[in-house]
């Protein structure tokens, strides 16, 4: 029987929500008002469902965001996310078929890129997403570490309190590093306000930190606590969040409270940046444990409309010719960027530097990796040109998406 892609109906939604769960292994949770919240969270004209007949062979949706980007701009992006196959139905080309569907939606609405969470690392490059906010998973021994004392107050929020800070906070600070996604009402009230017992995995509600200087809010964290003890002595550990700040030094006071929790020895935060400042901030680095994850994943659709919306570190002009496994971004392009403006299109003139969209997607968030990139075979030119290039895409600030969509 043909499979059909179509998005759904509202009377699809628990169908939706059980296939999605049934494929990631385990069970639907049965809660009051799960599919108006999911009518409320999900735009269902954003939804690629395979059906053959009346069965869903699989599922996937997406989100509208804004992304930050190099030099404070931002630009939308269609967030995929929920895809699955049912295992009946695998080597079919379904989940290709699917992702096409999302990209045919993104670019009719102007959305120049997608971004996605991966999980399973080696899929989404084969349609081109590449790594472009690589994060870190930190283990911090919060004893050993001495962490320096909060530079700024420190002050355990209500959950009133977190709806008036947290928001207008992340707001102010969303252009300020590339990888960060934009959350409306209905994001913050249903991924960070509410908090249902099966999130916790047998650790405490969540608890809402924030940092305030001359009585203004610059910085906030969030945490779990999970009790352990190991021969009578405590060895629990703070499950945190999210925490972002202004400047250092709050972020440094978010810290200091963190991993000096009684009872509470081991930190664990997930989804780091890259350049984070803590371990260059304590008397113990070896105390901060880290493991590198690909993170967020990104994949250039209009490759002018992408590259003009982002600013560069130097002021250069380069060609560029990108491959696509699937055609959408393949040409040869002329990019004038500099920190102020960018213009982009197609060119006859000789590439300066070759590489397929996956690279160019890897490198578009300001990752500094066009040089490893290039040593690695995954961008033909000079050293000269490369260099150049990785210059213009450089951004001080790594790339980072706190939070897993």
């Amino acid at each position: 029987m043909p499979i059909e892609i179509r998005s759904i109906t509202t009377s699809e939604i628990p169908a939706f929500r059980e296939t999605l769960s049934r494929a990631f292994g385990h069970d639907p949770v049965d809660e009051d008002g799960a599919d108006e919240r999911f009518a409320g969270f999900v735009d269902l004209s954003r939804t690629y469902v395979p059906f053959e007949g009346d069965e869903m062979a699989g599922v996937s949706a997406s989100l509208t965001f804004d992304v930050s980007l190099p030099g404070g701009t931002v630009t939308p992006m269609g967030g995929l996310t929920m895809v699955a196959v049912k295992p009946t139905h695998r080597r079919r080309r379904i989940l290709t078929d699917m992702i096409r569907a999302h990209f045919d939606d993104c670019s009719g609405r102007g959305e120049v890129l997608s971004g996605l969470w991966a999980s399973e690392s080696s899929i989404y490059g084969r349609v081109g997403y590449g790594v472009a906010a690589p994060v870190h998973d930190r283990t911090i021994n919060g004893p050993a570490a001495g962490v320096p004392a909060a530079p700024d107050e420190v002050r355990l929020l209500s959950l009133d309190e977190v709806r008036t800070v947290f928001p207008k906070l992340y707001e102010a600070l969303f252009p300020t590093r590339p990888g960060q996604t934009s959350r409306n009402d209905v994001w913050w009230e249903q991924n960070h306000f509410r908090d249902p017992e099966h999130w916790r995995r047998g650790a405490s509600q969540k608890r809402h930190l924030a940092a305030f200087r001359g009585g203004a809010p610059v910085g906030y964290a969030t945490y779990r606590q999970k009790s352990k003890w190991e021969d009578s002595i405590a060895a629990g550990s703070v499950i945190v969040g999210e925490l972002l700040g202004v400047d250092g030094d709050a972020r440094l006071s978010l810290w200091s409270l963190l991993c000096s929790i009684d009872l509470f020895p081991t930190v664990q935060a997930d989804n780091q940046p890259p350049d984070l400042e803590l371990p260059w901030q304590v008397a113990n680095p070896r105390a901060i444990q880290r493991k590198e994850l690909d993170g967020m994943y990104v994949r250039l659709l209009d490759v002018p409309g992408a590259l003009e919306a982002r600013r560069y570190s130097t002021t250069d002009r380069i060609a560029i010719a990108v491959a696509d496994p699937i055609g959408i971004a393949a040409g040869t392009y002329a990019l004038d960027g500099s920190p102020e403006a960018a213009a982009c299109g197609a060119t006859t003139r000789p590439a300066d530097v070759t590489l397929d969209v996956a690279t160019l997607s890897a490198l578009y968030l300001g990752a500094d990796l066009a040089n490893t990139l290039g040593r690695a075979g995954r961008i033909e030119g000079s050293a000269d040109a490369v260099a150049r290039f990785g210059a213009m895409l450089r951004n001080p600030v790594a790339p980072n998406c706190p939070e897993i969509f």
